[in-house]
């Protein structure tokens, strides 16, 4: 079993680098399922067929599937959504805007997920591909069973035993949960348990970050970058879409000039992980044969469902007040570097080599103090600016 996430900015071509990445899997023997948990799903126009919330045959060997939210969060979230939304109504809520305040944060993210999950366990499928939505949304996706976890555990189990102790003895206006509530709570904590288990698991899950070679797209990619090594997550490839050919026309001269500045910055920002490439097409990328030529020149004869690269190339500890970052550079040489720091974006020069990085909120206000190599990883000390003077 295989799962891939497709993550990047809003309008870089996730849906279509995730149709060509499982079409160039399923020709290859591999059963494979894509998913769009995007809400505003494309993966219909771009496979030119209609989806629904159940896979789809497309060919042979692929299925593609639009999750629908609202099926899933009644399916997952029904018994949890109807008490919060009764609960509401009784503090004078109108009925529908208490049916909307009822679905709280990350419903629809997890029940995205929930879809993963099930598709895991039924093992039907040797690889999943997950079209996410834009990049800010993938990173709260992949985070929210680590979060919504905690959280619920430490909120059900008091209110459970507050609960069992007052609905005997009260007389309140307050709409107390009937055990169907907390059951149904139970059934999700195994569900998110499970979901946590699989995305956590760099033996068969990673992260693909697609992107065009453009300055805002490349800065997002990078803080996505960086929150994926946070938490853990493998980047085991990067793919650069939207290639333009060299084009011998003064117009695009400057497109081409540009496009080549920022292809080189990538390599600089996330070396040396493999970074794959696709040229623009001349037309719109719609329908299984464009899709097989796309994949066919990202892959060419590497097999897509292979885990390209695992190592986590970002590491933040703190040791007292101070913290250290790791950057992993295993075949830079142990020379002279500089570090240069403004804002949240931090530039490592070692010779020749050159890595540019966006540093998470955590290390924004600090300065670099001090820095060292140890065993293949550059450890860089941030300390506050006023105990540097």
């Amino acid at each position: 079993m295989r799962i891939i996430f497709h993550t990047g900015k809003g309008g870089v071509g996730k849906t279509t680098m995730s149709a060509a990445t499982a079409l160039k899997a399923a020709r290859l023997g591999y059963k494979t399922l894509v998913i769009s948990t995007d809400p505003a799903h494309s993966l219909s126009d771009s496979l030119g067929i209609t989806l629904s919330g159940q896979p789809v045959e497309i060919v042979k060997n692929l299925w593609a599937q639009e999750v629908n939210v609202l099926d899933e969060i009644r399916e997952h979230w029904g018994e949890l959504q109807n008490y919060m939304s009764s609960l509401l109504i009784t503090k004078g809520f109108d009925d529908i805007v208490a049916d909307e305040l009822a679905v709280a944060p990350g419903m629809e993210e997890l029940s995205s997920l929930f879809q993963l999950n099930l598709h895991t366990k039924s093992g039907e499928f040797d690889l999943i591909v997950i079209d996410c939505a834009p990049t800010g949304e993938s990173v709260r996706l992949l985070t929210l069973p680590d979060v919504v976890d905690w959280y619920v555990n430490k909120i059900f189990s008091i209110t459970r035993t507050a609960v069992g102790f007052i609905r005997p003895i009260m007389k309140t206006s307050l709409l107390l949960p009937e055990d169907s509530v907390f059951e149904s709570i139970e059934r999700l904590l195994k569900q998110i348990a499970e979901v946590k288990e699989i995305v956590n698991n760099p033996e068969i899950t990673s992260v693909r970050i697609i992107l065009n070679p453009e300055k805002m797209v490349l800065k997002e990619s990078q803080r996505a970058f960086t929150y994926f090594n946070l938490y853990g997550y493998n980047v085991d490839a990067v793919i650069c879409n939207r290639i333009l050919p060299p084009i011998n026309d003064s117009y695009f001269a400057n497109w081409n000039e540009l496009q080549n500045k920022y292809i080189s910055e990538i390599g600089d920002s996330f070396s040396p992980i493999p970074i794959l490439k696709n040229r623009m097409l001349n037309t719109e990328a719609v329908g299984v044969e464009l899709l097989e030529m796309i994949g066919n020149e990202i892959f060419g004869d590497h097999d897509p469902t292979d885990i390209m690269f695992k190592e986590q190339l970002q590491k933040i500890r703190k040791e007292g007040n101070d913290y250290f970052l790791s950057i992993y550079l295993p075949l830079v040489e142990q020379e002279k570097f500089s570090l240069k720091k403004k804002h949240d974006d931090f530039i490592i020069e070692v010779g020749n080599f050159r890595k540019n990085i966006v540093l998470p909120r955590t290390l924004t206000a600090l300065e670099p103090s001090d820095a060292q190599f140890a065993n293949g990883y550059l450890d860089i000390k941030f300390s506050e600016p006023d105990k540097l003077t």
